[in-house]
């Protein structure tokens, strides 16, 4: 790799030339040194797709108690709330902050047998049966989001569609009043900001407090009132769950609700917007698909290979553990590197490429895979799909704005997804 050109520290340090092609900085480690020892990140980062596979299913020797691995979060948090601590308006957060420190580890960052217990108790809420029923909902959101703006020739993708639909569609699977959104869609963007950002800002630690503390009075007023009255809703289903007469913890159902929350919105955001990028800017592609439909479910899997919307999550090692040529010490962190992995020659031919009817697309790990394997990655698919359907049976030549901006990524070494994606079509 040339010197010049931005290399794994750069992508911990969130530089935007890392952010934004970070596939070059994977290779280079695959074809080096795959399990390689990062001392910016302290942790070991492995990007080979068979290495990776066998820790996520090795859920003996390695632990998923801090799935988003090691940084200084808890001391920045404590600088920024001694910062904090001379603005009288946040007294009351701190002393709720203080109140509910106890959140508990689930399903993503839960162990067996707790993530066992907890997926049993929960996995009613994405029977298959209920996401299938969702799809005329899934249809109609999407369909009104289109009709804001058929009529301009042109959208912003992320803000006009991709946030909004899986943002609405997981309100209502919660079942949550459309009313909140806006509510939501911050307490999202605050929830999930250390993810990928080992050093926040005194006031992105202000905003995340806050939003944390209200989302949980907010759901334990929820789970309160689901209790007494339930509903066919997912909440419902959380206030209810058990596992052989044993209720999960007030707890275990705030950080379960708190998970759905977020990743039911911002993966699904990064997808949509990978998805019709492709459309804009691939040729043949979208006419691919008007030929053949049924090509449209592989597609999505290829965009979930070709750009995971999250490039990795990490495992601590239980024990001392041999990883290829390495040897893990109990303890450390490795970063899994699904991103990577979804670009291993090995396992993917010609895989920098975007190929829509790659007949193995959907044997990528952009949903992790074994026993975490994402719980709503079935929900995913489907909006997913559907927003296709919707954009091709409106739109057609969708390409680019000539004065488009430069393309800015999200400011994370761990989540990847654009901005903002500006677009001009022909309508139908």
């Amino acid at each position: 790799m040339n010197v010049t050109e931005p290399g794994l520290d750069e992508l911990i340090d969130r530089d935007q030339r890392a952010i934004a092609c970070p596939y070059p900085i994977f290779a280079e480690l695959r074809d080096t040194s795959p399990v390689h020892y990062s001392d910016k990140l302290g942790a070991w980062v492995c990007t080979g797709y068979d290495d990776i596979k066998a820790v996520l299913h090795d859920t003996e020797r390695f632990s998923s108690l801090m799935p988003t691995g090691p940084s200084r979060l808890p001391d920045i948090l404590a600088d920024a709330m001694a910062k904090l601590s001379s603005d009288p308006s946040m007294a009351e957060i701190f002393d709720k902050t203080m109140d509910n420190r106890g959140q508990a580890a689930v399903l993503l960052n839960a162990d067996p047998p707790d993530h066992r217990r907890q997926r049993l108790a929960v996995n009613t809420a994405f029977r298959p049966a209920r996401l299938r029923g969702m799809e005329p909902l899934i249809e109609s959101v999407a369909s009104r989001m289109l009709d804001g703006v058929i009529a301009a020739d042109r959208f912003e993708v992320v803000g006009d569609f991709a946030v909004g639909l899986p943002m609405t569609i997981i309100a209502k699977a919660l079942g949550v009043d459309d009313d909140d959104l806006a509510q939501f869609k911050r307490w999202s963007d605050d929830l999930v900001m250390p993810v990928g950002n080992h050093d926040p800002s005194v006031e992105q630690v202000r905003s995340y407090l806050i939003s944390n503390v209200e989302f949980t009075e907010f759901f334990t007023a929820m789970l309160k009132q689901r209790r007494a009255e339930p509903r066919d809703d997912i909440i419902s289903d959380v206030a209810g769950a058990a596992v052989d007469g044993v209720e999960l913890s007030t707890a275990e159902q705030l950080s379960m609700l708190q998970q759905f929350l977020v990743a039911g919105n911002e993966t699904t955001t990064k997808l949509l917007t990978n998805i019709v990028h492709h459309l804009a800017t691939d040729d043949g592609l979208e006419q691919l698909l008007r030929d053949d439909p049924a090509r449209i479910d592989l597609c999505v899997e290829e965009a979930l290979r070709f750009e995971a919307p999250v490039g990795g999550l990490f495992r601590r090692a239980k024990v001392d553990v041999a990883l290829g040529t390495q040897t893990i010490s109990e303890g450390d962190h490795v970063w899994l590197l699904f991103a990577a992995a979804n670009r291993d020659a090995a396992q993917f031919p010609n895989p920098d490429a975007f190929e829509a009817c790659r007949s193995n697309a959907r044997e990528h790990l952009a949903f992790g895979h074994g026993e975490h394997f994402c719980i709503g990655a079935q929900l995913a698919r489907s909006e997913a799909r559907i927003a296709v359907e919707q954009i091709l049976a409106r739109m057609t030549n969708l390409r680019l704005i000539d004065n488009h901006p430069p393309f800015e990524y999200e400011d994370t070494f761990v989540l990847r997804g654009l901005t903002a994606l500006h677009v001009e079509f022909d309508r139908i």
